[in-house]
C-alpha cells in the first residue's frame, strides 16, 4: 500500500491563526498571542458579519464593558485564548473539533482582527422531514 503525506491541520507556527476549540474557547497560536501580547490587548469585543461571514476582534480597555472578553495568556508566550462558548453558538460555529484559521492583525486599526470563516466551519442544518398529504380519492 503506498504512503499518503499527511496534511498538517494547523499552518506553521509564523502564521497568525485563532482556533475555535472543543470546548468553545477562542484561541490564538504562539506567533498571534505575540503580537497581542506586545500590544497590550487584555480586553478585547467580538464582532460578527453574517453576510460576509466574517469575526472581528476589537481591542477594548473598558474592562467593565458587559461585552468585552479577556485574553489570558499562556506562560511563556506559548498562545493566549478566552471562552467564547456563546458567541460561537451564536454565530453557528461546529466545534466539535479544532478548527483553525488565519487571521490578520492589524495594530493600526480599530479592528485588530478580523477573519473569513470558511462555510465548512459552521454546523450543519438539519434537513426537515417531509410532510406528506394524503390526497383523498374522490
Amino acid at each position: 500500500m503506498p504512503y499518503e503525506i499527511f496534511t498538517r491541520k494547523v499552518p506553521r507556527m509564523g502564521t497568525p491563526t485563532m482556533s475555535f476549540s472543543k470546548i468553545g474557547q477562542i484561541a490564538f497560536n504562539q506567533s498571534a498571542a505575540r503580537i497581542l501580547q506586545k500590544d497590550a490587548v487584555e480586553y478585547i469585543l467580538l464582532m460578527w458579519d453574517l453576510s460576509e461571514k466574517k469575526v472581528a476582534i476589537k481591542s477594548t480597555s473598558n474592562k467593565k464593558d458587559q461585552r468585552a472578553y479577556r485574553i489570558r495568556y499562556a506562560g511563556k508566550g506559548n498562545g493566549a485564548g478566552f471562552s467564547a462558548k456563546t458567541f460561537l453558538d451564536y454565530i453557528g460555529i461546529d466545534y466539535s473539533e479544532r478548527k483553525a484559521i488565519q487571521i490578520e492583525i492589524n495594530t493600526n486599526s480599530e479592528l485588530l482582527i478580523e477573519a473569513k470563516v470558511p462555510d465548512d466551519f459552521f454546523k450543519k442544518k438539519a434537513s426537515q422531514p417531509r410532510i406528506m398529504e394524503k390526497v383523498k380519492a374522490g
